[in-house]
C-alpha cells in the first residue's frame, strides 16, 4: 500500500510542480510581452502585477519541489516500529501516511490521509507504537499499527 500511496502522491506533486512552472512562464511572458505606452502608470502597474504572478507561482513551485524531495527520502519498503515520516500509521479515526500535507487518496479500497510530520495529527503520532493511545482534538485515538 505504501509503494503506491507514494507513487500517487509524487504524481500529485509532478502536477504541481508542472502547473507552476506553466503559470511562471505565463507571468514572465506577460510581463515581457507588455509593450510601454504613453500611459507609463499603466505600463509600470501590468509589470508589476506580472511579477507579483511570477513570485507567487515560483514560491509555489518551490513549495512543490520541497515537497518532492520529502517524497524522494522516504522509502517504502521501510517498516517502523515508532511512527515517523514515511509510516503508515492506522488508527481508530483512520489511516494516515506520515510524508507530506497532501490530502485523502484512496488506495485498496481505503482512504488514507497524507499529512506532515508538522502537521497537527502528525506531530501527534511521532514516536508512537502500536497499542498506543494518545488524545488529539479531545477525542481518544489508538493506534492500531505503525508500518
Amino acid at each position: 500500500m505504501k509503494k503506491e500511496l507514494l507513487e500517487l502522491a509524487k504524481a500529485k506533486v509532478d502536477l504541481r510542480l508542472n502547473e507552476a512552472k506553466k503559470a511562471m512562464e505565463a507571468a514572465q511572458n506577460a510581463a515581457n510581452e507588455d509593450t510601454k505606452s504613453s500611459a507609463g502608470d499603466k505600463f509600470e502597474t501590468s509589470r508589476a502585477m506580472a511579477h507579483n504572478d511570477h513570485v507567487l507561482y515560483s514560491r509555489q513551485w518551490h513549495e512543490a519541489n520541497l515537497d518532492k524531495n520529502i517524497l524522494n527520502s522516504i522509502d517504502p519498503e521501510n517498516t517502523f516500529v515508532l511512527a515517523s515520516q514515511g509510516s503508515l500509521v492506522k488508527t481508530s479515526i483512520g489511516i494516515f501516511f506520515l510524508c507530506i500535507s497532501s490530502g485523502v487518496l484512496k488506495v485498496e479500497g481505503e482512504k488514507v490521509m497524507l499529512t506532515s510530520m508538522l502537521s497537527p495529527i502528525g506531530e501527534i503520532l511521532k514516536g508512537c507504537k502500536t497499542g498506543d493511545k494518545v488524545a488529539f482534538r479531545g477525542k481518544d485515538l489508538k493506534v492500531l499499527s505503525v508500518n
